[in-house]
């Protein structure tokens, strides 16, 4: 297994690294998410860990009019709703056989279109601003660095994927025959917190790896 060290400083963890990768203190989200941006544009995130276990296909409510602007759709008993792709209609993201939509959104009958959460997503981190070229100079790695440690990501989690032969059923009363893993794990302390973004550095981190699909896998 290859471990990646990223701090302004080579010490503990980072001392013992294969590769150290020194950066701008106060700058590990602008990083972070310029690998989201290389993960989405190559197309490299686990589709389906998205749709079966996270909120990537809630609609969120997009009419600016509205007092629920920019959150979940609801059904009655307030469960989120998601765009089912079988039968193109609105069901609760938890319904048995569900299969949530994550690209495309769904029109009401006022002709306002609700997106899902991972479309959102996509369209904010692919924006040119996010590209390894453009954070760089902020960060103090190179565009070719911050690109080839997104390949390593996607080539470890997707081409090197643990599958244990392990028959169990998911919250949805699915079975499934195998477990999926994605060898792929992130550790961070303090350090990534200590800053005035520091919540936003956690989040985007936890999204990176759940684009992964690396949370509670093998």
């Amino acid at each position: 297994a290859k471990v990646v060290g990223v701090n302004p400083v080579r010490s503990g963890y980072n001392a013992i690294a294969d590769e150290w990768v020194g950066i701008t203190p106060g700058t590990d989200g602008l990083f972070i998410l310029a690998l989201v941006h290389e993960l989405l544009k190559a197309g490299k995130v686990d589709l389906d860990y998205l749709s079966r276990y996270t909120n990537a296909g809630y609609l969120v409510q997009s009419d600016p009019e509205s007092a629920d602007f920019g959150l979940f759709l609801r059904d009655d008993n307030g469960e989120p709703l998601v765009l089912d792709r079988r039968s193109g209609r609105l069901k609760a993201w938890n319904e048995a056989g569900v299969q949530p939509e994550l690209g495309k959104p769904w029109t009401d009958a006022q002709g306002q279109a609700h997106k899902p959460v991972f479309m959102l997503l996509a369209e904010r981190y692919l924006d040119p601003a996010y590209a390894p070229e453009a954070v760089a100079e902020r960060t103090g790695v190179t565009a070719l660095t911050m690109r080839r440690l997104a390949a390593e990501l996607a080539h470890t989690a997707f081409e090197e994927e643990v599958v244990i032969d392990q028959p169990w059923t998911d919250f949805r009363g699915q079975r499934h025959e195998t477990m999926i893993g994605r060898p792929v794990a992130f550790h961070a302390m303090r350090g990534i917190s200590a800053h005035s973004n520091g919540f936003q550095t956690c989040r985007a981190l936890h999204v990176l790896q759940i684009l992964l699909g690396s949370v509670e896998v093998p």
